[in-house]
């Protein structure tokens, strides 16, 4: 993981901390940036015991607000891969602007299902 972290800073060389978000929010926290400049939310997962008390809703605020700040698209694919609920998902990141990636609002940069434009 901390590679990626690595990584994510050394290519965007930007302000955000992806390490020190997920480490204040005990949650992990996978981004990075497609070659297209779309930013990639690859994973973000709560542990169970943690659910259900914003951790979630706290990173993706602070991930909107750089990406806000630096006209940055999010590109993310809900997953039950970690224990989520696809839909319940979706649901969540609708409520910070994401819409599905297709029809007249595909962005063809990304395959990924949802995007979030910058506000």
């Amino acid at each position: 993981m901390k590679h990626l972290m690595e990584q994510w800073r050394k290519y965007l060389n930007e302000d955000i901390d992806v390490e020190d978000i997920a480490q204040e929010l005990g949650i992990e926290l996978d981004i990075y940036s497609e070659p297209s400049g779309i930013l990639n939310l690859s994973r973000i997962v709560v542990p169970k015991d943690l659910r259900g008390q914003g951790l979630g809703s706290s990173a993706m605020k602070k991930i909107i607000r750089y990406a806000d700040e630096n006209d940055k698209i999010i590109a993310l694919t809900p997953s039950t891969d970690f224990g989520g609920i696809k839909n319940r998902l979706i649901k969540f990141y609708k409520q910070f602007g994401f819409i599905m990636n297709k029809g007249k609002n595909k962005d063809y940069r990304t395959r990924e299902l949802m995007i979030r434009e910058p506000q």
